[in-house]
């Protein structure tokens, strides 16, 4: 009997965007390509993390149903979009497997579906669901459900991303959060992170300096990336409109004039070099489509 390969397209995102902590990202133009093998002939388990985190989300997907998983699920990780930077990475492998099973039992779920079990496997929304839907996203929960929704933005910025090889962890990013905020705390990140969608909405980008100013994660992160706010401080003296901590980190996301963008870039490369970090920069902008189903195929 033929195996059934199904191949999904999902982009990778950067979420919090400052101060929308756990609850504002965005896809960007940086996609992956994840094929998942439907057989029934049984396969040995894979070590790769990545493969790991599809075939769970597969898993899971199945036990969401009440349904037996094939025996025989593989999967090939095409994927340029690294572990542990704050890319959203983990989104795209658990989207990725829930949406490939989905297809291949002939969609019981549709994306609202497909995204919260991938969500839950997250601990949150805000890379899952902009992985899924695509754009920039406001995602919350009440009561084990996902509510979400898009936020307009301008459609003449560029993104510049800085990746450094140096790799934060999000469970050691999460360690160095505190238990508790301060009320001021709280009343900051609320108005900032209403502002950046306002901002965002309204093309008012000379606010979104502001709009990222957080008091809640990224101070607290810092010491696990020390260069982190002089990079800050590079790509908005190259030209940014705003720069922030991509997710966990330790990637930084810098939005720009589509003019400025590769100068941006190198000015937030440069400056993390100058500290002793290694990595690379590129130039992308927000992805409007979200995760895909781009190929359906028999194989042996």
């Amino acid at each position: 009997m033929q195996a059934t390969a199904v191949t999904v397209r999902v982009p990778a995102t950067s979420a919090n965007l400052g101060a929308g902590f756990d609850c504002l990202g965005l896809a960007l133009d940086l996609f992956a390509s994840i094929t998942v093998t439907f057989g029934q002939r049984e396969l040995p388990p894979t070590e790769d993390v990545g493969e790991k985190m599809v075939l769970t989300a597969v898993r899971h997907f199945y036990q969401r149903l009440d349904r037996p998983m094939p025996p025989g699920v593989r999967v090939r990780y095409n994927v340029s979009i690294p572990l542990g930077r704050g890319l959203g990475a983990s989104a795209v492998a658990r989207v990725a497997g829930v949406m490939a099973a989905n297809e291949f039992e002939r969609s019981p779920l549709d994306l609202d579906g497909c995204m919260a079990i991938a969500a839950d496997l997250e601990g949150h929304g805000d890379n899952a669901c902009p992985a899924a839907f695509g754009g920039m996203r406001v995602c919350v929960t009440r009561d084990g459900r996902y509510l979400h929704a898009p936020c307009a933005y301008p459609k003449d910025v560029a993104m510049a991303i800085l990746i450094p090889d140096h790799p934060m962890p999000t469970k050691e990013a999460r360690k160095a959060l505190p238990d508790g905020y301060s009320r001021a705390d709280a009343v900051h990140n609320l108005g900032r992170s209403a502002l950046f969608v306002a901002a965002m909405a309204a093309n008012q980008v000379h606010l979104l300096d502001e709009a990222t100013n957080d008091a809640i994660h990224q101070r607290q992160r810092a010491p696990l990336f020390p260069p982190m706010f002089d990079v800050f401080d590079a790509a908005k003296g190259a030209g940014a409109h705003a720069a922030w901590l991509s997710g966990a980190g330790s990637s930084i996301a810098a939005i720009c004039p589509e003019a400025l963008g590769r100068q941006v870039a190198t000015a937030m490369f440069d400056r993390a070099y100058a500290a002793g970090y290694s990595g690379r920069s590129l130039v992308t902008h927000i992805a409007a489509q979200g995760a895909q189903v781009s190929k359906i195929e028999l194989v042996d």
